[in-house]
């Protein structure tokens, strides 16, 4: 006796089949139903939803391949298991019938404890696949709740985190201003301290929020043919000034004219966080190099129709465990204080939003090495 009892339609137009394989099942629990040809086996379909479907192969009119391919074709029916009733064992008909969609098939004369075991295990099967996928869209649906509850987490904390660090940072500016020379040197030094650390949680909170929305697609790129050397030698700039530590950045070539696709709302905070994570990891080993060469070196250069960007970094080589991390959010590979892990991933999604890719490789002999490949504007 089967685990369930479930509802089977038998399509057959010799009436004495139809009589065996309706008494084989009715005695094993099974509900049946019938129909005697193709036409009348699409029309049963209309009315009742079986659970799986006996198809005789040879029949007038309506061959069963054809009733099987037009089940498979309607989203209502293509569930449906099949399994096909045939007195022939040719492998032709047997390999037409699984590459329209049938389970299995059943030869005539019918062994019962066979064709019983067959059904059952199709049920079986048929039931599973409905359960799981029944699973799978109650998991979507709890991802997406979790994501949803995510998104108003950040947002929450965002907006607090601004609400504290916004009147920090105006107070430390207002502090310089109005207190000028009238304190010693140290207590301006400590102001400079309050003012980097509110910028730079500032700076974490901006990425935060659009790597979120990159993420998720609510954020629209919009691209435009920009000179990559430019964006380059601005971006270092604006590290070396905002670092103050004098470390040297040098970018080879000295002139270099490929232009990419970029929205430059995005595409430079790619360079910025790493060229700033290169700096600061010479910074910790102090005297890092690469093959001798003290500082951050950023090679640009053109590969076919790719423009590749080169940023390389001296210091001790990065473990294979956490390389393998190195683009994940929140798996800083700095050891000690600072270092989110958000710079990283930041460039690896922007980037793959540019058409690009990127990677990192690192060695004892050649530091650190972060490579960008860009698709090259077409003129």
């Amino acid at each position: 006796m089967p685990e369930s009892t479930g509802l089977i339609l038998i399509v057959d137009d010799t009436q004495e089949n139809i009589q065996v394989l309706g008494s084989l099942l009715r005695d094993a629990g099974y509900r049946i139903n019938v129909a005697m040809n193709g036409e009348q086996a699409l029309s049963t379909l209309e009315r009742v939803s079986p659970d799986l479907v006996l198809l005789d192969i040879m029949m007038p009119v309506m061959d069963g391949f054809e009733v099987c391919r037009r089940m498979k074709q309607e989203p209502r029916w293509e569930d449906i298991p099949v399994i096909f009733l045939t007195a022939k064992i040719e492998t032709e008909s047997v390999v037409e019938g699984f590459e329209l969609g049938a389970v299995d098939y059943v030869t005539k004369p019918f062994q019962a404890a066979e064709l019983l075991q067959r059904v059952d295990t199709h049920l079986t099967l048929s039931r599973l696949r409905r359960e799981l996928a029944m699973r799978v869209s109650e998991l979507s649906d709890a991802l997406g709740r979790i994501e949803q509850l995510h998104r108003e987490q950040d947002a929450f904390l965002r907006h607090e985190l601004n609400n504290v660090i916004n009147p920090i940072a105006g107070y430390s500016d207002m502090l310089r201003s109005t207190l000028g020379g009238q304190v010693g040197e140290k207590p301006l030094q400590w102001l400079d301290a309050i003012s980097r650390g509110t910028s730079s949680m500032q700076g974490m909170l901006t990425n935060l929020k659009d790597l979120n929305e990159v993420e998720r697609g609510a954020r629209a790129f919009s691209f435009m043919h920009v000179p990559l050397y430019g964006i380059l030698g601005d971006v270092i700039q604006d590290v070396r000034s905002a670092s103050g530590n004098g470390i040297p950045i040098s970018l080879t070539p000295d002139m270099m004219d490929d232009r990419v696709p970029a929205d430059l709302s995005f595409l430079p905070g790619v360079f910025k966080n790493l060229i700033k994570n290169a700096v600061e990891h010479v910074e910790v080993h102090a005297g890092a190099g690469v093959n001798g060469q003290a500082g951050v070196q950023v090679r640009c250069s053109s590969e076919g129709d790719t423009v590749v960007v080169e940023v390389a970094n001296g210091g001790p080589a990065i473990p294979e465990d956490r390389l393998a991390t190195f683009f994940d959010k929140f798996n800083s590979t700095k050891t000690g204080a600072g270092g989110t892990g958000l710079g990283t991933t930041y460039a690896r999604i922007v980037t793959e939003a540019h058409g690009g890719s990127i990677s990192v490789s690192s060695s004892e002999a050649d530091g650190t090495r972060v490579r960008v490949t860009l698709p090259r504007a077409v003129s």
